[in-house]
């Protein structure tokens, strides 16, 4: 960082620039000097880490247990690109109530996994359509922690990891609660009301004109392959 060279600025001052270098600048020198990395090292090692071996493949997770027994158990999916560090403030409130001014008999057994591929679980070591993140989650809370019924949250991608676990295993989960709302993997389109059909063509309309970022990170191209016709698509999975 201390070694990053700097373009000329650009004609037109602050974000309009697409990036205040100022800002930038500031940035750039408190993380190559003043930030202080053993300091938060030391607190994400301290953290309520597991791993659980579902079959082959490793995942990650925080347990945070409730002040009381017999606790609701909920759990936390986070988004992209981000990591489980995002909800342990939340998982703390959720787990001990009473410590932030709340009723301790709303206390859940939070559990906050990692997605594989993301800190701190690596990928998995297949990938299969037969099982998506959501039945992974369901294989944790259910299977390996034995967790018979639970409650779910999730935001951005975990929206939807968490949409797809309630409609895969409406027996387990008693309640979800979304930060952004995805739509059925397969609609049945005789079952839609008018409402909801206006609703999914909106939602196709927006995704092609306006989700740019997810269709150039779903394209790419071969190394050394200029061809329009190399190009290969993949399709973003759950």
């Amino acid at each position: 960082m201390r070694a990053t060279r700097w373009p000329e600025p650009w004609p037109v001052g602050g974000w309009e620039a697409g990036t205040d270098t100022a800002e930038l600048r500031r940035l750039v020198t408190y993380w190559a000097g003043d930030y202080d990395w053993r300091t938060h090292e030391a607190a994400v090692s301290a953290l309520p880490s597991h791993f659980a071996d579902l079959d082959g493949t490793p995942v990650h997770y925080l347990r945070y247990d409730a002040e009381h027994p017999d606790a609701l158990p909920i759990v936390l999916t986070h988004g992209w690109p981000s990591t489980v560090l995002e909800l342990t403030a939340l998982a703390e409130r959720l787990a001990a109530p009473s410590r932030h001014g709340g009723d301790p008999r709303d206390a859940c057994t939070v559990i906050v996994p990692s997605l594989p591929g993301f800190p701190f679980s690596p990928q998995r070591p297949a990938l299969t359509a037969a099982e998506q993140t959501h039945d992974l989650w369901h294989r944790l809370m259910h299977d390996h922690l034995g967790f018979r019924r639970y409650a779910a949250h999730g935001g951005d991608l975990g929206a939807g990891i968490t949409s797809r676990l309630a409609e895969a295993h409406p027996e387990a989960v008693l309640g979800i609660h979304l930060l952004a709302a995805a739509a059925p993997a397969d609609p049945d389109p005789a079952s839609l009301t008018p409402e909801e059909e206006a609703h999914l063509a909106a939602a196709a309309t927006w995704q092609a004109e306006e989700g740019g970022y997810l269709h150039q990170q779903s394209t790419g191209s071969p190394a050394r392959s200029p061809r329009p016709s190399a190009l290969t698509t993949s399709t973003p999975t759950t």
